[in-house]
């Protein structure tokens, strides 16, 4: 089962009307932004992890602050009751995934999906932590043998290539939209931002 799949079974229908309405959505346009936004923010994670300096960073942080509790707490972790903890910090989690490239990111969604950006700005800091808190849990599962960086990053790119395929919308053409952004992404990797840009597109029409 592929990442969107397996988010969207653990919220259940009324997780994912939740999460609506914190995000401004009816249901039916959350469930087709989730099978937009997962796959972008797993394909980002796969590039920015394709470097040791990258994937190292990536695994510290899951095993500081990421230990999957989030997915066995969803009421807490959508009711707020999180908002304070590093592991629910979807805005700072974005941040080092997209850098700059964030605002972009979000309006290429939001005309895909024919919702505001700001809607998918919010789901974005809802999901991310959800992606973060399923590798904890992959990671824990493994042991300390068997979760190097590449293993992080063969989950990664077969969890992106999974959701790819049960999306509902081209993200290659949302990639088309950032693909002329080399400059400012590589000034977003330069102050810890993703690479995205012409390398995510790449990755993501694979």
């Amino acid at each position: 089962m592929d990442l969107t799949s397996i988010l969207m079974q653990s919220l259940g229908d009324n997780g994912i009307e939740q999460m609506g309405r914190q995000a401004g959505m009816n249901p039916n346009q959350t469930s087709a932004a989730m099978t937009a936004v997962v796959p972008m923010l797993l394909g980002a994670m796969a590039k920015n992890s394709s470097s040791p300096e990258g994937a190292n960073g990536l695994l510290g942080a899951l095993d500081t602050d990421h230990d999957g509790s989030i997915l066995d707490d969803l009421g807490s972790f959508l009711g707020g009751s999180m908002m304070n903890s590093r592991s629910a910090n979807g805005s700072g989690i974005l941040k080092h995934i997209l850098g700059g490239n964030q605002p972009t990111v979000e309006t290429g969604l939001a005309d895909k999906l024919g919702v505001d950006s700001q809607s998918i700005g919010k789901l974005m800091t809802m999901v991310a932590p959800l992606i973060m808190a399923y590798l904890g849990k992959q990671k824990r599962s493994a042991g300390n043998t068997g979760f190097d960086a590449g293993g992080l990053g063969g989950l990664l790119g077969n969890l992106a290539g999974g959701s790819r395929q049960s999306g509902g919308i081209d993200i290659g053409d949302i990639m088309d939209m950032v693909g002329g952004m080399s400059g400012s992404t590589q000034r977003a990797g330069k102050s810890g931002g993703g690479l995205l840009g012409g390398l995510l597109k790449g990755f993501l029409r694979k």
